[in-house]
């Protein structure tokens, strides 16, 4: 979750004044959740056990469904429901009523976009999902109804309303958006095609960061027995997804009816995400597949309503959203215009044309279904057809069976288009219809594959489905790296996790040695230019000033840069990581004084800001992660709840991902990173080992909070305790969850 802007709390600093840290610490003491004992609950069937290890992880025992979903939801809200809260309201576009004015922005694209309509207007939703919501909805109330509220909640004085299965399906939807935002990368690429080839940030998109997604994708990987030393499949996984305190996923064990599942789930919603049962292992990793556009709508000239497809006029569904402000007496008033495409977006961004967004419209609680079926799948098979139904976003699904079996498939709605073009398309001629959705059936997948081996990072499925991809440099450097060693271990698999090499950067650093010198660079960095392996690690000097130089370019490239201060929306920032190919490609017919002077424009960056002395410069001395709170703006409850900052290696194109917002002049903090990591056995669950950064709980009291920093920072993890035997021997807390006595 990103930090909201200081301007949110000033009321609060007016009242509370330098008492804020000491009133802070008071309310966090004494609303920490219960680990250990019994609890008597209503609306329970049966007894919940809940096992947790030294990092507070949780093992849910339940003799049925209901009362498994019911524990999850427990234990989600125990260590994470501010988060919860705020993801949520996020949904239903009432983050300003609780945050303020800062929170504003958001609350217009939710409304403009209809999150909450779209959470409430599935069709059918399978009866099957709706009771799981309706047990881990008991489950989240049943926690509000007995234990302490969390601490930032309590210091906003704020009272939650009780959690509804509408409420995962509007926290769902903001999911499927975050990872969906091709829009972005297609208003980007318009504005960038203008006479004057500037980018305008503020114009493109003038919102609070979300907080929710980002363009830096995933990894996920997978080995047949023949590659393994332990002669059985292998599977890896990390998901890259926004940096910050708490962290956004969640790691539980679920064990009850047709469920012995562990691995990582998002805390509002039940099942897990990533992980693995008793039969298969798999991880996911975004498609980047195209499944939004932009129709210019020709509306009439002196009527806001009217506008116009295929030779006639249609009027456009016009609404009022009120949006109550904290601080402000009366709610903000937004207007929505709809056509047949999509809401006009163009009214939030205050744009010249007249923009209506269309997307695959996500299914929340059939999502909701499919993840589930794939928590419950004993083979490739099953999980091949639960995929059926999983439809925004899209992804793909990297697995391997205890069979053996390896395989990878792309799910979601991709939709059937006769274009596939980058730019806005004309609304108004009738021309640029969707014809439907392609069926499961027809997209890419792989089964065994003959290398034994699969890799994916977000790249090009190899299928002519347009999409927003991420070079293949991750995915090359995992897959050389598979085949660079006959037997593979967990260790192995850690090892490939932990890889800095970049290749942009070290392919740029051999061109760099060749021109003249620059003013400013000594004869010492050009060898060490030279010579350098590509490895970007956090104290390397020459990966600093090849690092430095090839933004440089990349700035050069695009033109005018957006203000810094404000990351840019994940679609555009995909569309940033996009060009670095084609940079490279003509990298050899660079005319040397172009390399010079940008290679010297980077010695003046790392001199303004390491020093003159070029023994102090280090990639990591400019690339920090900083892991903010979304309260941490507060001055006085910055060390309090803020974590970091600390130096890192990588960039956007190292396996180990550490990306930043293209682009900029600055190089920090790190906004993307893997804030999961997984490897597994399929032949051992015993030997599974993950990591969830920063940690567990979101509470920040709890050693939970922040204890798997210095195990993610040195690429380190613990064990993945699964089924009963693990949880007894790695328990320290045991929680009882009894039925209430009638």
């Amino acid at each position: 979750m990103r930090p909201v802007a200081n301007p949110l709390f000033k009321a609060f600093f007016g009242i509370l004044g330098r008492s804020a840290r000491p009133v802070f610490d008071r309310i966090t003491r004494g609303s920490l959740p219960g680990l250990d004992g019994a609890v008597e609950l209503a609306g329970l069937e049966g007894t919940v056990e809940v096992l947790r290890d030294r990092y507070g992880v949780p093992q849910v025992f339940a003799s049925n469904e209901r009362d498994l979903f019911f524990g999850q939801g427990y234990v989600h809200a125990q260590d994470r429901f501010f988060q919860m809260e705020l993801g949520r309201r996020a949904g239903h576009g009432r983050l300003s009523e609780l945050l303020g004015e800062s929170a504003l922005g958001l609350d217009r694209l939710s409304r403009t976009i209809d999150f909450g309509r779209i959470s409430a207007s599935e069709k059918s939703p399978p009866p099957e999902a709706l009771q799981a919501l309706e047990a881990y909805s008991a489950g989240v109330n049943a926690f509000l109804a007995n234990e302490p509220l969390p601490p930032e909640l309590l210091f906003l004085r704020h009272v939650p309303e009780p959690w509804r299965p509408i409420d995962t399906a509007a926290w769902s939807v903001v999911m499927a958006w975050s990872l969906s935002a091709t829009w972005e990368a297609k208003l980007l690429h318009a504005v960038a095609g203008t006479e004057e080839g500037t980018l305008d940030k503020e114009a493109l998109h003038p919102h609070v960061d979300p907080g929710f997604g980002s363009s830096a994708g995933s990894n996920a990987l997978a080995v047949a027995p023949e590659r393994s030393a332990s002669g059985s499949a292998m599977l890896a996984g990390d998901p890259h997804l926004l940096l910050g305190i708490p962290g956004l996923w969640y790691e539980v064990g679920l064990y009850g009816g047709p469920y012995n599942v562990v691995g990582a789930s998002l805390p509002g919603s039940p099942g897990v995400v990533i992980g693995h049962n008793e039969n298969v292992a798999w991880s996911i990793t975004a498609a980047m597949t195209d499944v939004q556009d932009l129709y210019v709508e020709r509306f009439k000239e002196g009527d806001t309503r009217l506008y116009e497809h295929a030779g006639t006029w249609r009027t456009a569904k016009v609404r009022e959203e009120e949006i109550p402000v904290r601080g402000r007496r009366d709610p903000v008033v937004h207007k929505v215009r709809t056509t047949m495409h999509g809401p006009i977006v163009s009214d939030s961004l205050d744009g010249e044309r007249d923009l209506a967004l269309r997307w695959t419209i996500p299914e929340p609680v059939r999502l909701v279904a499919a993840g589930l079926a794939v928590n419950r799948a004993r083979h490739g098979n099953e999980l091949l057809a639960a995929l059926q139904d999983w439809k925004t976003p899209n992804q793909n699904f990297v697995y391997a069976e205890r069979t053996g079996e390896i395989g990878w498939a792309l799910a979601g709605a991709v939709p059937a288009r006769d274009h596939g073009g980058q730019d806005p398309v004309p609304g108004w001629s009738g021309e640029h219809e969707w014809e439907g959705l392609a069926p499961f059936e027809e997209l890419p997948k792989c089964r065994d594959p003959e290398e034994a081996l699969i890799a994916s990072a977000n790249e090009s499925p190899g299928a002519p489905i347009p999409g927003s991809y991420h070079p293949r440099y991750r995915r090359d450097r995992i897959e050389a790296l598979i085949r660079a060693t006959d037997k593979h271990t967990p260790e192995t698999f850690r090892d490939i996790q932990a890889d800095l090499y970049s290749a942009p950067a070290h392919a740029l650093a051999g061109r760099l040695a060749r021109p003249a010198p620059a003013p400013g660079i000594s004869g010492e960095v050009r060898r060490e230019l030279e010579a350098w392996d590509g490895h970007l690690l956090a104290e390397s000097r020459p990966g600093a000033v090849a690092r430095v130089t090839l933004e440089v370019l990349l700035r050069r490239m695009i033109g005018a840069l957006p203000k810094p201060g404000s990351p840019l929306p994940a679609g555009a920032e995909s569309y940033l990581v996009g060009l670095v190919p084609n940079l490279l490609d003509g990298l050899d017919d660079l005319p040397d004084e172009t390399l010079r002077e940008a290679l010297e424009e980077a010695g003046i960056a790392l001199k303004e800001a390491l020093g003159p002395d070029p023994k102090g410069w280090s990639w990591g001395a400019l690339h920090m992660t900083d892991l903010r709170h979304p309260l941490g703006v507060v001055g006085v409850l910055r060390a309090f709840l803020n974590r970091g900052p600390y130096p890192s290696g990588g960039d956007a194109y190292t396996v180990r991902v550490a990306g930043f917002s293209a682009g900029r002049s600055s190089f920090g903090p790190v906004t993307t990173g893997p804030n999961y990591r997984f490897v597994v056995d399929t032949g051992d669950w015993d030997q599974g080992w993950s990591i969830i950064f920063p940690g567990q709980s979101g509470h920040p009291a709890s050693t939970s909070y922040d204890d798997q920093i210095g195990l993610w920072h040195n690429v380190r993890y613990r064990p993945m305790v699964f089924g009963r035997k693990m949880a007894e021997i790695s328990a320290k807390h045991r929680l009882i969850l009894k039925p209430e006595k009638q």
